[in-house]
């Protein structure tokens, strides 16, 4: 699982990697802050990778079906996505 890539300066590099280290068949989940609502952390909405833009960075690393999952239910102020190697 990865969390908050927003503060990577490349954040498909780290994507790389973890593509490169996990099985295959393997899936990686990621979780983020959501930017379309206010949150209790003060980072600035416009900063926030949407989950269209942590999908292009998925791919990116090779990875596929990048899909959201329900986190939003228990983790009402992050979204979450999964995606395979």
């Amino acid at each position: 699982m990865i969390y908050n890539l927003l503060h990577l300066e490349d954040p498909i590099k780290l994507l790389v990697e973890a593509h490169r280290v996990l099985r295959r068949r393997g899936t990686l989940s990621v979780m983020h802050w959501r930017s379309d609502i206010p949150t209790p952390r003060e980072l600035s909405l416009d900063i926030r990778p949407r989950p269209e833009q942590y999908k292009k960075w998925l791919l990116k690393a090779d990875f596929f079906g990048a899909d959201k999952n329900a986190s939003e239910t228990s983790c009402p102020y992050h979204y979450g996505l999964t995606a395979s190697r």
